[in-house]
């Protein structure tokens, strides 16, 4: 994965949202958290995240909206969504199909299965970049 490519992870727990973003890390990906939507979207303007994980049911944070935010601020650059629950896909199937997302996870299979997904789903937008015509200059 190329260095400039980041990760955004978004959990409304800040602990288990480091805690996934030290699991990223050590598998040599640049990954950031956020635990508040303004937080997020500071990252995106920072960063420029090619991959959002994020929990998908937050007290303080619409995930559709978040989902949504997150592909706009990115437009013009391959970008992918994998959610991440407490709860079984088929309590949540509505919010995964509404949301658009690329990927989703139990987080029962632990933070290594979503590293390895993480690393599968970056592999993927790096090829897809690399194929995209490289957008000309005006002039």
């Amino acid at each position: 994965m190329p260095a400039a490519q980041t990760i955004l992870v978004v959990d409304d727990s800040p602990f288990a949202a480091r805690a996934l973003v030290h699991v990223l890390e050590s598998h040599r990906l640049v990954a950031r958290a956020a635990s508040t939507m303004e937080d997020a979207m500071k990252i995106c303007e920072e960063s420029h995240p090619c991959l959002l994980v994020t929990d998908v049911r937050m007290p303080n944070i619409d995930v559709l909206d978040l989902c949504r935010r997150f592909r706009a601020a990115e437009s013009g650059q391959a970008v992918a969504v994998l959610l991440f629950s407490a709860h079984p896909e088929h309590e949540i199937r509505d919010i995964v199909s509404l949301s658009g997302a690329d990927a989703f996870m139990e987080k029962r299979h632990g933070a290594a299965a979503v590293a390895a997904r993480v690393q599968s789903i970056c592999t993927a937008l790096a090829k897809q970049q690399s194929t995209q015509p490289q957008a000309r200059a005006p002039g």
